[in-house]
């Protein structure tokens, strides 16, 4: 179980939590979040690639496979919505545009010139690493924290790094994100949580 996840540890300080207990309360945590399906969040979101940077609000309810998500700019700037679900996308714009496609990554590129790794996020959020990965060379690599919460996290060309927690209900939920890879940069900062029967 210890495969793949790597530990925290001070240069020349030994770790508070040995690393078995460290994987027990990871697993501990996993497993609780795996059944959190019904979810929502605000946040205020920042993105940077080199030609361009933007910013804005972002409300994202998630039901089971299907989502909705909402980004406004700032300054009145513009806003675009995103209706999801596992075979098609539909996305509304401020100009009361309605683009459908059959994955939302594609048409945000197309539409935004940037893509954001919506299949990955929608658990990249929640602290998980995106399960039942096809390619063996796309295992995550974990780092955790002394909590048993991701610290860092490596998969599908992004490192997602875990700034700060908030304990919501039951459980403790990312509160700041960065995401980075080749071409874009992220960081989120969740102002709002509510989960499953909240």
């Amino acid at each position: 179980m210890l495969a793949g996840i790597l530990v925290l540890t001070g240069c020349a300080t030994p770790p508070r939590v040995p690393p078995a207990e460290l994987d027990r309360l990871w697993q501990q945590h996993r497993q609780t979040l795996q059944h959190k399906d019904d979810w929502a969040l605000t946040a205020r979101i920042a993105g940077s690639t080199e030609e361009d940077g933007w910013s804005g609000k972002l409300s994202w309810q998630q039901s089971g496979e299907n989502y909705q998500i909402h980004f406004q700019a700032p300054f009145g700037q513009g806003a675009a919505q995103l209706l999801g679900g596992p075979e098609r996308v539909e996305m509304r714009t401020s100009d009361e545009q309605v683009i459908i496609a059959e994955d939302a990554e594609s048409l945000l590129y197309q539409q935004l010139g940037w893509r954001l790794p919506l299949k990955g996020l929608r658990y990249w959020v929640l602290g998980l690493p995106m399960p039942d990965t096809q390619s063996t060379d796309d295992e995550p690599l974990l780092v955790l924290d002394q909590a048993g919460h991701l610290s860092r996290l490596q998969q599908s060309h992004w490192q997602v790094k875990y700034e700060a927690y908030r304990r919501v209900g039951e459980v403790d939920l990312p509160q700041k994100i960065y995401l980075q890879n080749h071409a874009l940069n992220l960081r989120l900062v969740i102002d709002h949580w509510r989960l499953n029967g909240q």
